[in-house]
């Protein structure tokens, strides 16, 4: 067995490919509902693509998804499902909107860097109950 190398596993200062993969809003949009079906069976959500009014022109408009619910799960517990899919985090020690590296490993170790599409995700869920 001396000398032998696992496939799947690279070796010191051997390159790693990565693999670029792109997704549309739209699909996204799509995969955002299935994962949020999957978790929240007996909720109801809508996702739409949000492109709001382009202030400074084309180039520098954003792309969003907006999920709306009435009813069930939290505004943290559905921000735990969907949050994974913003391109954009604002950073308030600097007030820059940074782009978020998607990275996922495949079980074969390769390295896969995603984007989703979507530089937001707005959450309009049931509203807090502060009488309690």
């Amino acid at each position: 067995m001396a000398g032998r190398r696992l496939a799947t596993v690279p070796q010191p200062n051997e390159p790693t490919e990565m693999q670029k993969i792109s997704f549309t809003a739209r699909t996204t949009a799509e995969i955002v509902r299935r994962y949020l079906a999957d978790r929240f069976r007996s909720t109801h959500f809508e996702v739409s693509i949000d492109h709001p009014i382009e202030p400074f022109g084309p180039a520098l408009a954003l792309t969003g998804i907006v999920v709306r619910w009435k009813e069930g799960p939290s505004i943290d517990e559905v921000e735990e499902v969907v949050g994974k899919f913003q391109g954009l985090d604002w950073n308030p020690s600097t007030g820059v909107l940074e782009e978020i590296d998607h990275m996922e490993v495949t079980p074969e170790g390769r390295l896969l860097s995603l984007n989703y599409g979507v530089d937001y995700v707005l959450l309009d869920g049931p509203e807090l109950d502060l009488s309690a």
